[in-house]
Formats: C-alpha cells, sequence, structure tokens
C-alpha cells in the first residue's frame, strides 16, 4: 500500500511539473532568442563605429543605441526621430530573428514529443511574451529625446514574430497539417509555393538589374570613400534590405511599380525618378523616361510564377477533375496574391523626411494586381497540373 501511495504521489508530482517546465522553459527560449540577436546587431553596431574612425567624436554609447535601433526596426518598432518617422522594417534581419527564434524552440523541444493542441498554443504564447518583453525593454532602454523608438509596437511585433516563428518550432508540423481538411491544406501549400516562386524570381530579375547598373554602383562605393571594413559594412546593410528589394520589384513586375520617393514611380511603363539617395542597390533602377517595350513582357512573370507553383501543389495534392483543380489553383494563387501585397506594404514606409517619408507601395495599390496576375497564373496552372495528373493516372 505505502508503496502504491509513493508511486501516486510520484506520479502527481510529475504531470504537475511538466507544464510548469514547459512555461519557464518557453519563456527562457523567447528570451535568449531576443537576446542573441540583439548582442549581434550592437557588435555591428560597434564595429561600423570603430572602423569608421568616429570613436573620437561620438561615444560608444551612440553606436550601441543604433544597433538595438536596427534590431528594432525588424521587430517592427517604429522610430521617431527629431525631423523624421522611420516605418521601414529590415526584412532580412526579421527573417534572421524568425529564424533563429525558430532553431531555439526547437532545440529546446530536444527529443521529446511535441506538446498537444492546447500546451502548444500555451507554450507559444508563453514564449512570445518573454520575446516580446525584451523588445519592449530594449526600446525603453534604447530610447533617447533624438530617437524614440515605441515600446508598445516592439512589444506587439516582438510577440507576433516570436510567436509564429517559435510555435512552429516548439509544435510539430503534423501537429496542425493533419486536422486541416485537405483542400485547407492544398490551397496553403500553393499560396505559400506561389509567394516564395514570386520572391525568387522578382530577385532574379534585381540581380539582372544590379548586373546592368554594376557601373553606378560601384560609383557610389568609391564617392563613399569606404575602405574594406566600410564595405564589409554596407554589405550586412544591403543583406538586410535585400529582401524589401526584391518584394518592390516584384511589386514592379505585377504592373503598379513602386515609389523611391514622393512624387516619384517605377513601372514597367515608365520611370519618373529624379536625385536618389546614394544607395548601392538603387543602382538597379531604370534610368528616367518612357519604358522600352520589351518591359512589358516582365508582367508575364508573376503569372508563370504561379503557375508553376499550381502545378507543384498539385503534384502534392492530385485530383481528377479540371474543375476541382482550376479552383485549387485559383484558390492558391488568390491567396499567394494576398499574401505577396501584405508582405510588399510591411516592406515599405519611411525612412527619413519629406522625400524620403514614402517608400515602397500601398496595399490597395499592389492588392488587386496581384490577385489578378496571380490568380490567373493558379487557374492556368491548375488546369496544367490536373492534365499531368490525368495523364500519369
Amino acid at each position: 500500500m505505502v508503496d502504491l501511495l509513493t508511486s501516486a504521489r510520484d506520479e502527481t508530482r510529475s504531470a504537475d511539473g511538466e507544464p510548469r517546465r514547459l512555461a519557464v522553459g518557453a519563456v527562457l527560449t523567447g528570451a535568449v532568442a531576443a537576446v542573441a540577436v540583439l548582442l549581434a546587431c550592437l557588435a555591428v553596431g560597434v564595429a561600423g563605429w570603430f572602423f569608421s574612425g568616429a570613436a573620437g567624436g561620438t561615444g560608444s554609447a551612440d553606436a550601441l543605441r543604433v544597433g538595438a535601433d536596427a534590431w528594432l526596426l525588424a521587430q517592427g518598432a517604429h522610430l521617431d526621430l527629431a525631423a523624421a518617422h522611420v516605418t521601414v522594417v529590415p526584412l532580412g534581419l526579421t527573417v534572421l530573428c524568425a529564424w533563429v527564434c525558430h532553431r531555439l524552440s526547437r532545440w529546446a523541444r530536444g527529443g521529446s514529443p511535441a506538446p498537444g493542441w492546447r500546451a502548444g498554443w500555451l507554450s507559444a504564447a508563453l514564449l512570445a511574451g518573454g520575446y516580446g518583453a525584451v523588445a519592449a525593454a530594449t526600446a525603453l532602454v534604447a530610447s533617447t529625446s533624438q530617437a524614440h523608438p515605441r515600446p508598445s509596437a516592439a512589444f506587439v511585433g516582438g510577440f507576433v514574430l516570436a510567436f509564429l516563428a517559435g510555435g512552429a518550432g516548439l509544435t510539430s508540423d503534423r501537429t496542425w497539417r493533419s486536422r486541416l481538411p485537405e483542400p485547407v491544406a492544398a490551397t496553403l501549400t500553393g499560396a505559400t509555393g506561389t509567394v516564395l516562386l514570386m520572391v525568387a524570381a522578382s530577385a532574379l530579375v534585381l540581380c539582372c538589374g544590379l548586373l546592368r547598373g554594376f557601373g553606378a554602383a560601384a560609383n557610389v562605393l568609391s564617392g563613399l570613400h569606404v575602405d574594406t571594413a566600410g564595405a564589409l559594412l554596407y554589405t550586412v546593410v544591403v543583406a538586410g534590405v535585400a529582401p524589401n528589394a526584391a518584394l518592390l520589384t516584384g511589386c514592379y513586375l505585377l504592373g503598379p511599380g513602386f515609389q523611391v520617393g514622393v512624387g516619384t514611380a517605377v513601372t514597367p511603363t515608365g520611370v519618373a525618378l529624379g536625385p536618389v539617395p546614394a544607395f548601392p542597390l538603387l543602382a538597379a533602377l531604370p534610368g528616367d523616361g518612357p519604358a522600352p517595350w520589351w518591359t512589358l513582357l516582365l508582367m508575364g512573370v508573376p503569372v508563370l510564377a504561379a503557375g508553376a507553383a499550381a502545378v507543384l501543389m498539385l503534384r502534392r495534392h492530385p485530383v481528377r477533375g479540371y474543375e476541382t483543380g482550376a479552383l485549387r489553383g485559383l484558390a492558391a494563387g488568390v491567396g499567394g496574391g494576398v499574401l505577396f501585397a501584405v508582405l510588399a506594404t510591411v516592406a515599405s514606409g519611411s525612412v527619413g523626411p519629406d522625400r524620403m517619408s514614402e517608400i515602397g507601395v500601398g496595399l490597395l495599390e499592389v492588392l488587386p494586381a496581384a490577385v489578378l496576375s496571380l490568380g490567373l497564373g493558379g487557374v492556368l496552372g491548375g488546369l496544367v497540373g490536373t492534365w499531368w495528373v490525368r495523364r500519369r493516372a
């Protein structure tokens, strides 16, 4: 009897302690994931301060604040300056934060089985709370009279980022995918593939533009008189905003184009720029004036990307009816168009005062074109994918 009571008490303690360990581990994982990338940003800020020769004019605290502000912008925390309002999110740094959070959450889970549906939501929320708390505290500490990041926006942005990336690491993919109906899973797969292929195609077009304007980019760097260390730091900065440039290139391919300042326009039918900042990525911009006729052919790239994504989706989720295939392709294309428009809007915003207060594109400008082009490509790809399935069958 004593042995039975002892065993029962031990089991009760184990059952009570497991949720507690899960909660503490999730909070610590979120905090560590936030601090890890924050420290890297602070190190880059100090390195830039040291190699730029500013060690004699400014303090290292200013360099630390620059690194902290860059990390906070990656979380979506807007930065209020004395003469400007910075809202652009450096998506390259955001992707790095999400990857680190995802990897650390998977490492924290270790070889233990994935938590259940309810425990998974709870652990993801606790992880996101720890991450968001670090972001809000950083915004409070880094705030000065000249630069004031918003703690509330930092907490919300950090919470959303950690909840999505960390939650995906804490729970197994099969845990939630197995609960989805097959048409919904197919649509999500197709929409995700549409966005990925669209971004890849846009990045390829951007690289071609950079190669065409390689001389201009080299002139920009030579005019800035940067040494080897400065060139490396510029590379880090360019990598931080490269996804933004790829998404805006996608808006160009879709038709609406984008802005590089108030009163400017970069579209397949014409370009009106004026003077632009001395930044290497801007060397990929086409010249002012009417565009050549062949740039209109680039508007077919989004249709091809959505069609290829629909074909790949139907290889994983095959159907035999043309109506069903076309409908699933349409849903995947429209879903991908909505997601791409949202990402392009996040990649846009303000980077400075006056003319630089409008960079990128608005949601209502790119959303109709994205839904139309990618939806059309999804329908065509759905028909082709269904034909391929029927032929193999």
